[in-house]
């Protein structure tokens, strides 16, 4: 499958903690249909690609915005020229794709579009994930999606889990699930 993966040819090579998630987030796109997507933490872009690939061959007319500074963090490591080289480099072959080399703060002042599909992977602390998600999340329309990356780590301080638990009280009209592979994917449906 990866192999007619356009987004494989540049960054296939690297390895990535959404690999368990890519074929049901393939799958997945079509199904909720989305017509404006934000991923924030593209880093590779594993993720954000597949989600532009499959918007392209199922016919969905969506947009969809990176948000990085590209300059890593205390998770990912510290960045490169060469990751943002090769991200806009394979962003070339999506003509749907907009990548915004902003902090999500930065971007998030000068957003003005409702969001259908919204994916949190950015720097993991609790306090970051919180702020990503109070920022963004009011901004996904009413019957829009929230991904969250990594729910079940814990380690160097990761922080979503917990956050992703306060979640699920906070709002128990919000549909949840949860995919354990590649340290967790939360997955929020908006409902107001």
């Amino acid at each position: 499958m990866f192999d007619n993966f356009e987004w494989y040819k540049y960054i296939g090579q690297y390895p990535t903690a959404w690999s368990g998630h890519i074929v049901w987030a393939y799958a997945e796109i079509p199904k909720i249909n989305p017509k404006v997507i934000v991923e924030l933490g593209v880093h590779w872009g594993h993720s954000f690609f597949t989600i532009a690939e499959s918007c392209e061959d199922h016919g969905i007319d969506a947009t969809l915005y990176g948000i990085d500074h590209w300059e890593g963090d205390i998770h990912a490591g510290k960045f490169d020229d060469n990751v943002y080289e090769t991200v806009k480099e394979c962003a070339k072959n999506y003509p749907n794709v907009k990548l915004i080399k902003k902090t999500f703060n930065e971007a998030e002042e000068e957003w003005d579009k409702e969001i259908d599909l919204l994916h949190i992977d950015g720097r993991h602390l609790y306090e970051d994930v919180k702020e990503d998600f109070e920022n963004w999340a009011p901004m996904v329309k009413d019957g829009g999606t929230i991904w969250l990356h990594d729910t079940q780590e814990t380690e160097r301080d990761f922080g979503i889990k917990k956050y992703f638990k306060e979640l699920r009280k906070q709002y128990p009209k919000w549909e949840f699930r949860e995919r354990l592979e590649s340290h967790g994917l939360g997955i929020i449906r908006i409902r107001r």
